[in-house]
């Protein structure tokens, strides 16, 4: 596996764990504004979210 797709895949791995932690409510104030920030930055990054939302809830039912 090339060096670029494996650093691709460790900050996607990072990120959707972050995530997670802000749709559990458990981010450090930093965190928290890391998300707010990167959820302003585009339209496609708050769709993420919210699928990832709704993945979550339907899995946790």
């Amino acid at each position: 596996m090339s060096y670029t797709i494996y650093k691709l895949i460790k900050v996607m791995i990072w990120e959707s764990n972050l995530l997670l932690k802000f749709l559990f409510g458990k981010c450090t104030t930093q965190e928290t504004e890391d998300v707010n920030e990167w959820l302003n930055e585009s339209e496609y990054n708050k769709q993420t979210l919210s699928h990832l939302r709704m993945t979550v809830s339907t899995q946790l039912v």
